[in-house]
Order: structure tokens, then C-alpha cells, then sequence
């Protein structure tokens, strides 16, 4: 779904789309399958060539529970607040201002796109807010019991990491091997 932003007016343009309109189905394809999902967004110029987005992303998507591995439907209810700015062309003199640590970096606020030729691939940028969204260990939500709504185990108060202890060896000597060379 590319928008032409010079079609945007000076009040803005709402959006809204989902599995009915149709334009986001290919490109969240191969993120959350045949799911339903809404994605409603609000784009306005900033200057002629600045705009902001922001808006909310709700779907499910399909995962494995990381302490069961049954299947379930995460979902992702997410907002996203962007300024979308002109590509421009890299010089190889050229130097950026980043912060020095990532924990230096600002957590709140808008981030920063860049677009091309005056188009916003908003279905490539909604489905890399879908992607960012699914969780690193993905988990089934605790019902008011604090067991798992997924598996039905007990979670509240538990711990799942996994603490075996590994024997030990010794490895042999990389350089054994050299005393059963014959020297001539």
C-alpha cells in the first residue's frame, strides 16, 4: 500500500484498513497468516516535505508458547508514532549524530522513515511494526488464577529457565596426537 504524500491535505488523511479493504493482506501475509487485523492511521504535513503518522495496529498472529510449545494466537495491539522525511543521497563525506549507547537513546516520542520519490510504503512499514511487536519468548496470558490460558499450568511464582547442570570434561590435549609421530 504506497501513498502518494503529495496527495496529503494540510488537515491530514485518516486511514483505515483491514482484512475487508484488502491492502494490507499481502504484505502481513507472512506475519500473522489469515488473521484479522485493523490498522487505522492519521497522516499530516508537517512542511511541504516533512509528515507525521501515528496511529494503531491490532491483530493476532500465530506463535509457540516458550514454555509449553503449544500453539496460540498472540496478540499485538500496537501504536506507532513516525516523522517521514525525504531520502536523501548518502555523501561519502558525510557524518551522522547517533547517540553514544543504545540506553542514551530516547524512548518516547516519534521515530524517523525515510520515503522516495514522494511515496510511503505504509504496508512495508506496518508490517515491520507487526514484526518488532512479537515478543522475543512469546507467552500465553495468565488467566486471574495465574495459570497459563494457553496450557493451563501453574506460571504466577514460577520459574522456567533451565538449570542443569552440565558435567565438566576435560578435553584431551590438542597436542597428544603428536606423540605418536615417527621423526625420521
Amino acid at each position: 500500500m504506497k501513498i502518494n504524500l503529495s496527495e496529503i491535505p494540510e488537515e491530514g488523511r485518516s486511514y483505515t484498513c483491514n482484512r475487508k479493504t484488502a491492502e494490507l493482506n499481502l504484505p502481513l501475509k507472512d506475519l500473522i497468516g489469515d488473521a484479522e487485523f485493523e490498522a487505522e492511521f492519521f497522516i499530516r504535513p508537517l512542511n511541504p516535505k516533512d509528515f507525521e503518522v501515528r496511529g494503531v495496529m491490532k491483530t493476532t498472529m500465530p506463535e509457540d508458547c516458550s514454555r509449553c510449545g503449544i500453539d496460540f494466537e498472540l496478540k499485538i495491539a500496537t501504536k506507532f508514532q513516525e516523522i517521514l522525511i525525504p531520502r536523501h543521497e548518502d555523501d561519502r563525506t558525510g557524518h551522522y549524530a547517533k547517540v553514544n549507547h543504545i540506553s542514551e537513546a530516547e524512548v518516547t516520542g516519534p521515530s524517523v522513515t525515510e520515503y522516495e520519490d514522494s511515496a510511503f510504503d505504509m504496508g512495508e512499514y506496518l508490517h515491520e511494526v507487526v514484526a518488532i511487536a512479537a515478543p522475543f519468548n512469546p507467552v500465553g496470558p495468565e488467566n486471574e488464577k495465574g495459570d497459563c490460558s494457553v496450557c493451563g499450568i501453574r506460571v504466577r511464582g514460577r520459574s522456567f529457565g533451565y538449570d542443569e547442570q552440565v558435567p565438566v570434561e576435560k578435553p584431551a590435549s590438542p597436542f597428544a596426537a603428536l606423540k605418536n609421530i615417527k621423526l625420521n
